[in-house]
């Protein structure tokens, strides 16, 4: 992935930046700063979110994010008296003002045929307002019948050209229908509002997006902690609703851990995030190898904050639609790993005997992330939704 501004051409891949054609000496964490920053062009980033993503949380001087600010401005041609590019946010942040043009990276154009790098290349992103007043963010792809993506788990639906699995997954599940994905309040591009408290807020929170985006009628994909949303919804709603399909998927989230590895969790991620997310990428990915660990932890923590996140583990954990399961009326397929850590099979095995007439699909692997392990789950899915 290239991103081109000003004179400039921010490279992710090869990390490196070109200034009017020449390659200008960047130190990695500088870099990693610019990154940041230009992909949350005019977005402010936060202090706070800085020190997460950058530092992985721990504590640092302001004196250090200055003089790494200082450095990205030098590095991209600009300073802190005319601040062209990066604008100081006071007692904030700081914002990219940069106009961006985005490149298709080149894996997309030697890897996918024409139709997947043109839903691919640029997913439209957009924001919609809920009944509380809350910024949603989403990003939209593919053409043919549409399918909802609800969040599941601390999300972001602009992580896409700089992290392959995640595209492709949704490259894959895109294939002839149109997926529409929003983020959890607290996480990714709906970061700065609110996080739910309940079930209910779950459910509200789809009830006005589907609302907001004036859509009829559709198909569910419920992924994980989406699943008692996607139940409570499809009964209360009926008519909007034409095909679910669930994975890795549960109707109660209280038989997922005890109690008291729930606090030691929570506790955790509130603590020390980067230690937090790797010890989720151990449940989520288990068999993944270091690299691939390392590449989940990342992910998690560059869509939401310590707090974000365990206040939405701690919703997972609570969440119950078990009473409504067996009054769904619409065709189901239920996906689940067979050695699924952090959502037992027998989660997925249960839905299928409550909800009337659900097939049930049981596929190899032990990855709860669906965009880790083989693409089956993508593919799977995308041949039911399409029907």
């Amino acid at each position: 992935m290239i991103y081109q501004f000003s004179d400039c051409a921010l490279d992710l891949e090869r990390r490196t930046l070109l200034r009017n054609a020449v390659e200008q000496h960047i130190e990695p964490q500088v870099f990693d700063v610019l990154v940041l920053l230009v992909r949350a062009a005019g977005r402010i980033v936060t202090k706070d979110e800085l020190v997460e993503k950058i530092w992985n949380g721990r504590a640092i001087s302001d004196d250090a994010i200055t003089s790494r600010i200082k450095a990205a401005r030098k590095a991209i041609g600009d300073d802190g008296r005319s601040q062209r590019l990066i604008r100081t946010m006071p007692r904030v942040g700081y914002r990219f003002d940069g106009e961006i043009l985005a490149d298709l990276d080149q894996h997309l154009l030697e890897a996918d045929g024409p139709g997947d790098v043109e839903r691919a290349g640029n997913p439209e992103i957009g924001y919609v307002t809920d009944r509380k007043g809350r910024s949603i963010g989403y990003a939209v792809h593919g053409e043919g019948p549409l399918v909802v993506v609800p969040p599941f788990w601390v999300t972001s639906a602009d992580l896409w050209h700089d992290h392959p699995d995640i595209r492709d997954f949704y490259v894959t599940l895109g294939r002839g229908v149109r997926i529409l994905r929003f983020d959890r309040p607290g996480s990714g591009l709906s970061r700065d509002a609110f996080p739910n408290e309940t079930l209910d807020d779950e459910v509200a929170l789809l009830e006005d997006f589907v609302a907001a985006m004036e859509v009829e009628r559709f198909s569910l994909f419920a992924i994980s902690a989406a699943g008692p949303v996607a139940i409570r919804y499809g009964v209360a709603h009926p008519k909007h609703v034409k095909r679910m399909c669930f994975y890795g998927s549960y109707a109660d989230g209280r038989t997922l851990a005890t109690p008291e590895t729930q606090d030691m969790l929570v506790a955790l991620i509130r603590q020390h995030w980067g230690v937090g997310s790797r010890a989720l990428a151990d449940i989520f990915v288990p068999s993944s190898d270091a690299e691939g660990r390392h590449r989940f932890a990342a992910q998690q923590r560059a869509a939401a904050s310590p707090d974000q996140a365990a206040a939405m583990l701690r919703l997972s954990w609570n969440i119950n639609a078990t009473k409504q399961a067996r009054d769904i009326r619409v065709p189901t397929l239920v996906l689940h790993r067979q050695d699924d850590h952090a959502v037992p099979v027998d989660n997925g095995q249960w839905l299928a005997r409550n909800i009337p007439g659900a097939r049930l699909q049981i596929l190899p692997g032990d990855a709860h992330a669906p965009w880790f392990g083989s693409s089956d789950i993508a593919s799977c899915a995308n041949e039911f939704l399409k029907g």
